[in-house]
């Protein structure tokens, strides 16, 4: 008899979820940051939260997070935008956004912050650059 009410109620957990999603399709992308605030010195083994700023380029945009990749002691930072398509848009290139990365100092080297800031004539990458030192 339980094995008859789990299989009902498997059944319809089944029925009731919809796998329609309204054909709406969503990519990710990069978007430039236009502004970011860094503290003068980082404190090794604190926590931080970054303000960064950037612009939404449409209202189908809508902030997903931050990738983040490192190379020795530099850190490549890139906001990512979740686009939904299929939807319709307004143009909002005043809006300006801002999120929190969070950073921990686990390391006593500068640190050397890049942030995306779009590409370039030659869809090479450019970015903002920071070193900030750490202190003990």
């Amino acid at each position: 008899m339980k094995k008859v009410f789990l299989l009902i109620g498997l059944l319809g957990l089944v029925v009731s979820c919809s796998l329609d999603d309204d054909n709406t399709n969503v990519n990710y992308e990069f978007v430039p940051v236009v502004d970011y605030e860094l503290p003068d010195t980082l404190v090794y083994g604190k926590r931080y939260q970054l303000p960064v700023r950037y612009v939404s380029p449409t209202s189908c945009n809508q902030f997903y997070g931050f990738d983040y990749d490192r190379k020795d002691s530099t850190r490549f930072v890139f906001v990512v935008n979740k686009v939904f398509e299929n939807e319709t848009c307004t143009e909002t290139p005043t809006d300006t956004v801002e999120q929190l990365l969070k950073f921990e100092v686990v390391y006593e080297y500068d640190y050397i912050f890049k942030f995306f800031n779009g590409l370039d004539e030659n869809d090479e990458a450019t970015y903002l650059t920071d070193t900030i030192p750490v202190k003990r």
